[in-house]
């Protein structure tokens, strides 16, 4: 068995206190009372592309980072043969991240389990319940890990969670799974979310063109603001304040270059009838652009000193050009990153945006040294 993981013990369940009705029906969780019989395959693999709930290709991460992609597809989880007799049970969970040379990757952990099956084979042979008339069900999301068991021979096969009847899993296999010996864990790469460029430079895969500072009058823009650490996640600026901040003694800067697709106008034609938003407001939405991470580099002290002048630039005139590219720039003062990031367009209209502020006119030489 070469792949071999850690993860959470058991299936986490996020409780919220609402009751639905008829709940058996839900997405996965059919009112069958039996699963079929599991199909065996050769070995274990936690990195099927059909176990990797949809996760995401971030754009700008190139295609061929997608493990899950390297596997054949897992098969259909059931019931255990009766003359299945398993040495080791893995548990997968997607959850968490992998950091190494090609940068951030989603992970699957995965936990080695093994002893006494007994308890777990009972466990796994109990039916699902069927829902009863009017059944009225906790609406839990439960994160079920996959299980999976192995013989001696290697054949392994894909285990079926036995339901309750409002399609939760019973806690017997749970219980059975906790008594087994956990002995070895691991963490398996999955899809790669972030280059390493972009986490050496604390630089969001994608982000916000811009203009929508403009439209919303907020930069739009995902940061990391506390370094790109093990399983940090991007973070919306917030609001800008409603004074242009100061960026006097700032003495050097972090760049992070990005490319925006050339324009679309998207088909709203099946969206008209969103209550609540009307057409121009529709449209507005629909027409945001993102822009996709291209490269990184530093501003020094000698060129960091231009963007204090920033702030009081001239007003930019009115201009329709969309970029093809732009830059955020994150000013740092005595090696400290500041919260406040600065946006300029490096074709198009070439404008500077700052939070609090109207488009400006960038310096003709910071836009020299941007390009």
């Amino acid at each position: 068995m070469s792949h071999r993981a850690r993860t959470a013990g058991g299936a986490v369940a996020i409780t919220l206190a609402i009751l639905l009705s008829g709940c058996a029906g839900l997405p996965g969780f059919p009112a069958a009372t039996d699963a079929p019989i599991a199909h065996l395959v050769e070995g274990v693999d936690c990195q099927a592309p059909n176990l990797n709930h949809d996760i995401a290709v971030q754009e700008g991460v190139p295609t061929q980072t997608d493990l899950t992609a390297e596997h054949p597809a897992a098969p259909d989880p059931g019931r255990v043969p009766t003359d299945f007799n398993p040495v080791a049970a893995y548990r997968c969970t997607f959850f968490g991240s992998l950091d190494d040379a090609q940068g951030r990757w989603s992970a699957v952990q995965v936990e080695t389990l093994e002893g006494d099956f007994g308890a777990l084979l009972s466990a796994l042979a109990e039916p699902s319940d069927q829902a009863g008339p009017n059944q009225a069900c906790t609406a839990d999301m439960e994160l079920v890990p996959e299980l999976w068991l192995e013989n001696t021979d290697g054949d392994a096969l894909r285990a079926a969670w036995p339901r309750t009847s409002c399609g939760k899993t019973k806690p017997a296999t749970h219980t059975a799974l906790d008594e087994l010996e956990l002995t070895d864990t691991t963490l398996l790469p999955l899809v790669l979310q972030v280059t390493r460029e972009a986490l050496d430079a604390n630089c969001a895969m994608s982000t916000g063109t811009p203009e929508q500072s403009l439209l919303f009058g907020g930069m739009g823009l995902q940061t990391f603001p506390d370094g790109m650490s093990d399983g940090a996640e991007p973070t919306t600026i917030p609001a800008p304040p409603a004074e242009a901040p100061s960026l006097a003694g700032v003495d050097g800067a972090s760049v992070c270059v990005y490319t925006v697709d050339p324009h679309q106008d998207p088909d709203l034609s099946e969206l008209n009838s969103v209550e609540g938003i009307d057409d121009l407001a529709l449209g507005a939405m629909m027409n945001l652009q993102f822009g996709t991470f291209a490269g990184a580099s530093t501003l020094e002290a000698d060129a960091a000193v231009l963007l204090a002048a920033a702030a009081s630039a001239s007003q930019a005139p009115e201009c329709s050009t969309d970029p093809t590219r732009f830059a955020v720039l994150w000013p740092e003062r005595a090696g400290t990153r500041l919260d406040t990031s600065i946006q300029v367009e490096l074709d198009g209209c070439q404008r500077l945006f700052l939070p609090g502020s109207h488009a400006l006119v960038p310096a003709p030489e910071l836009l020299n040294i941007l390009q």
